[in-house]
């Protein structure tokens, strides 16, 4: 097996929801291919259509769309949080992509291709358990954002934020933290000292 320690990390991941079998993860791991990205680095551009599914193994990724020139930030993806990187909706149903996926501190990921994902399904039942509780949680994490943004106050919102990503706030520039919260780099300037002050 190459480079069994960056595969580790998805066997891990994956051993917190089923009990894949060898045979399910040498399965996996033949199809896996490592990706390097540094800062600044596209992964998905706007218009493409995204055809295969990433996991983290190291750095900060954020997924964000364009609006009359302003970019909009939907969340990040990083080892402790959303591992899995995609353009859902265009990985999906193969079409181009409304989203942007840009490397914000340089790192590694593994890359399959979403027809050998599926495969995966038909030929392991604990795989296609997998994709099941995948496609719940990730249905979660989206409903909790959309609530955020619908019903919490910015100071409400920063301190949810924190606490999701703990680790964020000082590896990746604030303005992009305002505009995943809605908020204008002022606001959210405003809010943490106010923050720091309780």
């Amino acid at each position: 097996m190459n480079n069994p320690q960056e595969y580790q990390k998805l066997t891990d991941f994956i051993s917190k929801w089923i009990k894949p079998s060898d045979e399910d993860l040498e399965q996996l791991h033949s199809k896996l291919v490592i990706e390097n990205y540094g800062k600044g680095d596209v992964l998905i551009k706007q218009g493409q259509i995204c055809s295969s599914l990433k996991f983290v193994i190291s750095g900060v990724y954020r997924v964000y769309q364009l609006n009359n020139g302003k970019e909009i930030t939907s969340y990040f993806n990083y080892e402790s949080r959303n591992p899995f990187i995609a353009s859902f909706v265009s990985l999906l149903k193969a079409q181009p992509s409304n989203e942007i996926i840009e490397c914000i501190v340089p790192g590694k990921v593994l890359s399959i291709k979403y027809s050998y994902w599926t495969a995966l399904y038909n030929i392991s039942q604990s795989f296609n358990t997998f994709g099941r509780l995948m496609a719940e949680f990730n249905y979660i994490l989206a409903i909790e954002r959309i609530e955020s943004l619908q019903y919490l106050s910015a100071s409400d919102r920063y301190e949810k934020f924190i606490k999701l990503y703990p680790d964020l706030l000082n590896m990746i520039p604030h303005h992009y933290i305002s505009s995943y919260l809605g908020i204008t780099p002022e606001s959210l300037s405003r809010i943490r000292k106010v923050a720091l002050k309780k």
